[in-house]
């Protein structure tokens, strides 16, 4: 996507990686509507480091139960008209610090930001940090994904692919990987030490090359699912809006439930997180962007 690789420093990626993680799970904690001011301050510290980098951000702010809650965007155009979206939600569910969900995904959206500000690029590139991905507002009007893809497909913005960075923190050499669907465990993986890429139909070209490219371009392995939307899971993330308003997403997980008992708890915590395999997937999907 981009013309021009920059320097990868995985030491300086960790290093990232835990910060943004510590500052969203454990100094913010619980992210959503009814935990007063948290939304607010986990926006105002992504937003903050975005502006360090260079950036120009635009809240995309709307009202949700009585509240202002914003997404907050940034955009590299590019020369061909055609836009490649990467996001992330950072909000939790009431109870969790929301570790690897998805203050993972997060911070794995900052780092690619912060990579690629010094290049150019093809296509425009947009950077979106999406609020309320999480019940009750998940597939509502409320979901902030959701409130962004109604914006571009009202705008007729020709989107070629939405990347959604959903949980990418948590590995495991464990046979503890589980499946939908029993005899998946035939075909992929036992232990829980790959990254998943996954799309519904009409995104499988895209399933196929960002697969084989983060294989190619880093340390872990990657495996995919091309699948009807509503099977395993798959649409319980951000690209589920964009499928929603008719354009090709996939999503980037650890699989989630599937792999991660913290799912959703407590238990959710940074010292559960694997930040060397974390490094890795920024690593495939940043020199995979640049290809793409």
């Amino acid at each position: 996507m981009a013309e021009a690789k920059s320097e990868f420093q995985k030491e300086v990626v960790i290093r990232n990686l835990y910060q943004h993680v510590e500052q969203l799970s454990v100094e913010i904690g619980e992210r959503h509507l009814w935990e007063d001011g948290s939304l607010g301050r986990a926006a105002e510290y992504i937003e903050s480091i975005l502006t360090s980098h260079g950036y120009e951000v635009w809240r995309q702010t709307y009202t949700c139960y009585g509240k202002t809650v914003a997404n907050l965007i940034i955009e590299k155009k590019g020369k061909e008209k055609e836009v490649v979206i990467v996001g992330a939600h950072y909000d939790t569910v009431p109870g969790t610090p929301g570790a690897d969900d998805n203050a993972s995904g997060l911070a794995g959206l900052l780092e690619l930001a912060r990579l690629h500000q010094t290049l150019s690029n093809r296509k425009t590139l947009v950077f979106a940090a999406f609020v309320n991905e999480e019940p009750p507002s998940f597939g509502s009007p409320h979901m902030g994904s959701m409130v962004y893809a109604k914006h571009l497909k009202d705008l007729k913005t020709p989107v070629e692919v939405m990347i959604s960075l959903e949980m990418i923190g948590y590995f495991s050499k464990e046979m503890i990987q589980t499946y939908p669907l029993p005899g998946m465990a035939f075909f992929y993986p036992k232990r829980g030490d790959y990254i998943g890429v996954v799309g519904n139909f009409p995104s499988r070209k895209y399933v196929s090359r960002i697969k084989k490219g983060i294989k190619k371009n880093s340390n872990i392995n990657a495996c995919s699912l091309t699948a009807p939307e509503f099977f395993g899971g798959i649409n319980l993330s951000d690209n589920y809006s964009f499928w929603h308003h008719g354009y090709r997403a996939i999503m980037i997980t650890d699989t989630s439930f599937f792999r991660n008992k913290n799912y959703h708890l407590e238990t959710d915590t940074i010292d559960t997180l694997h930040f060397d395999q974390m490094a890795e997937v920024v690593r495939g999907l940043h020199l995979t962007l640049s290809d793409l």
